[in-house]
C-alpha cells in the first residue's frame, strides 16, 4: 500500500491549457456563448481531467460504513444499531442509493471501515469498531486516521483498476452529521451554531443539544492544528475514507462526485492535505444541511442541483452522473457555428 506522504506529493492540478481548450470547444457550438451554463463548465473540467479523451463508461459510488461514539451523547434520533442494519440493506440492494443507482446504471461498493458490527465479507478493511466519543476523548489515534485515509485510497484504486472511470462518495453512520460539523467547524474555524442542522430528524431541543455537544468537543480538542490530527480527534472513519477516495481520484486523474455534508467534509479534509484534489471534485446537489453550503462556498464549488435532498448514502451521485453524461453528449454532438452557417461574431459574449 502506498504511503500517504508519497500520495500527496504526486497529486497535480489539471492543465489550465486543457481546461481552456475544453471551454473553446463549447464556444464553437451554434449557441449564445455560455448559454449551456454548468453543462459547459462540467464538460471543460472533464476535458482537462481526462486530457481531452473523456471516458465516463463505468461509474461507482463508494459507500463507507462507520459508527460514531458521540451517539452516546444523544445527538441522533436513531439508535446506533441503525448503521449496521442500513448497511446490510445496502448490500442486499434495499436502499435509496441502490434504487437510484439501478436506474442510472452505476455500481455501488459498500465498505465497512468502522461499523460496530461485522458485516460479512466487506468487513476485512475495518479500522476499528466505531470511534471514541469525541465529547470525552479522541475519535481515534493519528495512526488509525491515516490508515482510514489509505483504506479509502485503496478502495478507490481497486475500482479504478477494475475499469471504473468516475467515482462517487457515500456513507452510512448514525451520528455522522455531528462529526462532520465538528470537523468542518475546526478546519474552517467557524461557530458550530451556524453549521448545525437537523440531521436525520431532530427537534429544536435536540438540535440545541447537538450544538452544545459539538462546542464541548471543539473545546476539548482545541489544541489540535494539523488537519489529519484534527480529524483523528473529531472526525468519523467514514469521513476519512471519503477523503482517501478524493485523493485517489486526483492521483489517478478521474472525476469524483460529492454527495452531502459528510461527503463534503471528507473533501474539505482532503483539500487541506493537497488543494489540487478540488480540480477533480464535482458537487452533485446542495444538501439541506447548512454546513454543506458553507464548505461549498469556501472551496469554490457550485452544486449542479438543488432538490432539497438530505438522504445521504451517496444519493446525489447518480444524479450528477447523469448530468455528466448529458454534458458530454450535448457538447460533442451539438453542431458548430460553421455547421449551421452562422457567424460567431454575431453573438455577444455576456458571461
Amino acid at each position: 500500500m502506498k504511503k500517504l506522504e508519497d500520495i500527496l506529493e504526486q497529486i497535480q492540478p489539471v492543465s489550465q491549457q486543457e481546461l481552456q481548450e475544453g471551454q473553446l470547444l463549447c464556444d464553437r457550438l451554434a449557441k449564445p456563448f455560455g448559454s449551456l451554463g454548468q453543462l459547459e463548465s462540467i464538460y471543460a473540467r472533464l476535458f482537462a481531467i481526462f486530457s481531452k479523451e473523456i471516458n465516463l463508461s463505468k461509474k461507482v459510488v463508494l459507500v463507507y460504513v462507520a459508527d460514531n461514539g458521540v451517539v452516546e451523547e444523544g445527538v441522533s434520533s436513531n439508535p446506533q444499531e441503525t448503521t449496521a442494519q442500513v448497511a446490510l440493506n445496502m448490500i442486499e440492494g434495499k436502499s435509496g442509493i441502490c434504487v437510484l443507482s439501478r436506474f442510472v446504471g452505476n455500481a455501488v461498493k459498500v465498505i465497512d471501515i468502522g461499523c460496530k458490527k461485522d458485516l460479512g465479507d466487506i468487513s476485512t478493511q475495518k479500522i476499528r469498531y466505531g470511534t471514541g466519543n469525541i465529547r470525552r476523548e479522541a475519535a481515534m489515534t493519528l495512526g488509525e486516521a491515516e490508515a482510514a485515509v489509505l483504506v479509502g485510497f485503496e478502495a478507490a484504486r481497486e475500482m479504478i483498476a477494475e475499469g471504473f472511470t468516475v467515482l462517487g462518495t457515500g456513507e452510512m453512520g448514525i451520528g455522522n452529521t455531528t462529526t462532520s460539523v465538528a470537523l468542518i467547524a475546526a478546519l474552517l474555524e467557524l461557530d458550530p451554531q451556524e453549521l448545525t442542522g437537523y440531521g436525520a430528524g431532530l427537534t429544536d431541543t435536540m438540535r440545541s443539544h447537538k450544538v452544545q455537544v459539538i462546542q464541548d468537543s471543539l473545546a476539548l480538542h482545541s489544541k489540535m492544528r494539523d488537519p489529519l490530527e484534527v480529524a483523528s480527534c473529531l472526525g468519523g472513519l467514514d469521513i476519512l475514507g471519503i477523503a482517501g477516495t478524493f485523493l485517489a481520484a486526483a492521483y489517478y486523474r478521474v472525476p469524483c462526485v460529492i454527495d452531502g455534508v459528510i461527503s463534503i467534509a471528507g473533501l474539505l479534509l482532503a483539500s487541506k492535505l493537497n488543494t489540487a484534489v478540488l480540480d477533480y471534485a464535482f458537487a452533485s446537489h446542495c444538501s439541506k444541511e447548512p454546513a454543506f453550503q458553507v464548505v461549498a462556498n469556501a472551496l469554490g464549488l457550485s452544486p449542479v442541483l438543488d432538490l432539497e435532498m438530505r438522504l445521504g448514502e451517496g444519493s446525489g451521485c447518480p444524479l450528477a452522473f447523469q448530468l455528466m453524461d448529458t454534458a458530454v453528449y450535448t457538447i460533442e454532438q451539438m453542431p458548430t457555428f460553421e455547421d449551421c452557417l452562422l457567424k460567431s461574431e454575431d453573438y455577444i459574449d455576456i458571461r
